[in-house]
């Protein structure tokens, strides 16, 4: 990112999807609830175990030379099991880690990258409360903010908007998605 400011990474569902991932030229790929639960036949809705997600991301690592985002939404419990959660993504091959809190002290190697994500626009909470939550992040690597609406309007804004130092990850909503359903995340230095 640091000599491109712009790589794309795109969701993995399991070590056999990596090939197409690396074969298509992406840069990295994302590794989230969402892809995750779908081997399962579960919704996104923290039904898997960090166990099971991280059996996957370890299975994923095996077979692959490009970098890992895992997105483990809250870190699976409190600030005591973030910390664990941190060291067990890093140890499992993960590049980076997508929480909802930010979780720099866990980590032990300075390359292993913390991105904070704020659900202000998902809740229907307002750019300017987006921007706030995002600031609060103190620490973390980057930030990621997504919208649910269908179009790219509000997301353009508050990259506008956001002035801070602090590199945005963006995710398009799964409407707004490629014909096939994958999904296409961005990250911008």
């Amino acid at each position: 990112m640091a000599e491109t400011g712009l790589v794309h990474i795109m969701a993995a569902h399991s070590p056999f999807r990596r090939f197409s991932r690396e074969e298509a030229g992406f840069d990295g790929l994302w590794a989230s609830g969402f892809e995750l639960s779908a081997p399962y036949g579960l919704q996104d809705t923290s039904l898997i175990s960090m166990t099971q997600h991280l059996d996957m991301l370890r299975a994923i690592a095996g077979h692959t030379r490009l970098p890992i985002v895992a997105d483990i939404d809250a870190g699976y419990g409190n600030a005591i099991s973030a910390i664990h959660t941190i060291t067990e993504y890093e140890r499992a091959g993960a590049n980076a880690v997508v929480i909802g809190e930010a979780a720099i002290t866990a980590r032990s190697d300075g390359d292993f990258l913390v991105i904070a994500r704020t659900e202000a626009l998902i809740a229907s909470l307002g750019e300017a409360e987006a921007l706030r939550r995002a600031r609060e992040e103190a620490g973390a690597d980057m930030i990621l903010i997504h919208s649910k609406r269908t179009n790219p309007s509000e997301i353009e804004s508050f990259s506008r908007a956001w002035m801070e130092a602090v590199p945005l990850v963006i995710v398009p909503n799964a409407l707004t998605s490629s014909p096939s359903g994958s999904k296409r995340w961005a990250m911008s230095a």
